[in-house]
């Protein structure tokens, strides 16, 4: 199988790589460490506090190993949001191609908290599987913000991450997730990389959304114009519009990405 291949995949369906689900609780493992990065705070009266792995409730179970943990309160009651990864690990199941390699999982709960303990408001998972080249799954730094952008009491959370299996410059597939309540908003496309041939990194609000523009008609003009954008704004429709808003210029922020 040759490696342009994985190139060309992703260019064309960059949208049918893993999505993330909301699902029901289970009990999983624990399997954590603390991280150090604020969540962006943009209320006055909602205020998340980071969360040590020792400060977890001893009920609250998940899987992979802790990435960013935070509680708060609103009117739904008290909150967390835990984000964890599951580290690339060999697997022996083959992908699409019959090919075995690393794999790695990603994920995301909301518990709220009632009289009768904590329960899960949602779920997001995702993950990268039997890649044979260089394995990418991560969330990114600083990139968990936790708001109420429209004022309603209820906060909004926000994460945002990339995945890859690639062994050349190809741009990962980058995904953000936007939660108010149970009500879900997402943004999906690839990231921005310089490759020798697009440029400098130009994108704005005005022509980050694929949707709306022209296709151009070299295939060369149309692979670059993948680059750091996403395809659509359509599940942000019915969404007060501060958070397209917040969820753009959160894209924009992380879009270019740095093989450094």
């Amino acid at each position: 199988m040759k490696i342009a291949a994985y190139t060309f995949l992703f260019l064309l369906l960059i949208a049918c790589n893993s999505s993330s689900d909301t699902k029901t609780a289970k009990d999983l493992p624990v399997d954590t460490n603390a991280s150090t990065q604020p969540a962006t705070i943009e209320t006055d009266t909602i205020q998340p506090v980071k969360l040590a792995k020792q400060q977890l409730p001893a009920e609250i179970k998940f899987k992979g190993t802790l990435q960013e943990a935070w509680r708060w309160k609103d009117r739904t009651g008290d909150n967390l949001l835990i984000t964890s990864l599951v580290p690339p690990y060999m697997d022996k199941q083959k992908n699409e191609y019959g090919e075995e390699g690393g794999s790695s999982e990603l994920y995301a709960f909301h518990f709220v908290k009632d009289d009768s303990g904590y329960s899960l408001l949602w779920k997001i998972s995702d993950a990268e599987k039997a890649c044979p080249f260089d394995l990418t799954l991560v969330f990114f730094k600083d990139a968990v913000t936790i708001t109420d952008l429209d004022k309603d009491g209820i906060a909004e959370t926000t994460v945002q991450y990339k995945k890859a299996c690639r062994s050349d410059v190809s741009p990962a597939h980058m995904k953000l997730v936007m939660h108010e309540d149970t009500t879900k908003y997402s943004l999906r496309g690839g990231m921005w990389v310089f490759d020798g041939g697009n440029g400098k990194f130009e994108i704005t609000e005005k022509d980050v959304n694929l949707e709306k523009l022209t296709k151009p008609k070299d295939q060369m003009a149309k692979m670059y114009q993948l680059y750091g954008r996403y395809e659509t704004e359509k599940e942000f429709t019915k969404a007060p519009p501060e958070f397209l808003v917040h969820a753009r210029n959160q894209w924009l922020k992380y879009a270019k990405e740095s093989f450094d």
